[in-house]
């Protein structure tokens, strides 16, 4: 993920020092700074809930933020999206098209798919090819997608709680019989006895335009904090 870098020089910020003030300064540029960083993950999370249709917990929880680290003459800090997590999709390149823009990230589970050559029962081509992707018709959990994943690649085969590939095949085979072809998609079955039911359906990758400006609410978060609390930690008027 790229970076952007915003450089605030204090005496130029504040003007001429007391004596007191300057004794203060130090102290007070760390508190300021590691309250600006901490409210600019609280806006990024806001905004997230405001211009996402779904964001889970997880995804809220994956915007971070580094403690103030002084590195010579300068005091650091950072706000930032988890680059990578172990066992999962890397949320900073979820995101980056919300970012940026461009084709939605291909997350595990629709490359599973995609690497799948085989497939139990209903049809026997790959799942999916590059521009489609499967979306889940409701929150599914991590052990629900590794499940699916097995059972498409065959490597999991149990009697019951079985989930169906249904495409071009079953959907050639309904039509040639008169009837309303079923969507393609991924369909679950507790028991032979029950019916099968849609769990996820296939759709074209979709293309964002970037809506999410993540540096402008983080530049604009951390430059009205860190002035605000700077000016109040030397109990001047903001």
């Amino acid at each position: 993920m790229a970076e952007k870098v915003l450089q605030f020089d204090e005496k130029a910020l504040l003007g001429e020092l007391t004596n007191i003030e300057r004794v203060l300064l130090p102290r007070a540029s760390y508190i300021s700074l590691n309250r600006a960083v901490f409210d600019a993950r609280v806006r990024l999370q806001e905004e997230s809930k405001n211009r996402f249709k779904r964001v889970s917990p997880f995804t809220l929880s994956q915007f971070k933020y580094e403690k103030p680290e002084q590195i010579g003459k300068t005091l650091k800090a950072s706000v930032f999206i988890v680059p990578k997590i172990k066992k999962g999709n890397a949320p900073a390149r979820y995101l980056a098209p919300q970012i940026y823009g461009g084709l939605a990230y291909r997350t595990r589970i629709q490359r599973a798919l995609e690497q799948s050559q085989t497939y139990i029962g209903r049809d026997s081509e790959p799942i999916l090819s590059p521009d489609k992707i499967m979306s889940p018709l409701k929150p599914l959990k991590n052990t629900t997608y590794k499940r699916i994943a097995e059972q498409m690649r065959g490597t999991s085969k149990p009697k019951n709680k079985r989930y169906f590939y249904i495409g071009d095949k079953i959907q050639r085979a309904a039509t040639k019989n008169g009837k309303k072809p079923p969507k393609k998609g991924i369909y679950y079955r507790a028991s032979k006895n029950d019916k099968i039911n849609m769990v996820m359906f296939e759709r074209d990758t979709p293309t964002y335009t970037g809506k999410f400006n993540f540096f402008d609410y983080a530049e604009d978060e951390v430059a009205r904090s860190f002035k605000k609390n700077l000016l109040q930690e030397l109990k001047r008027k903001y």
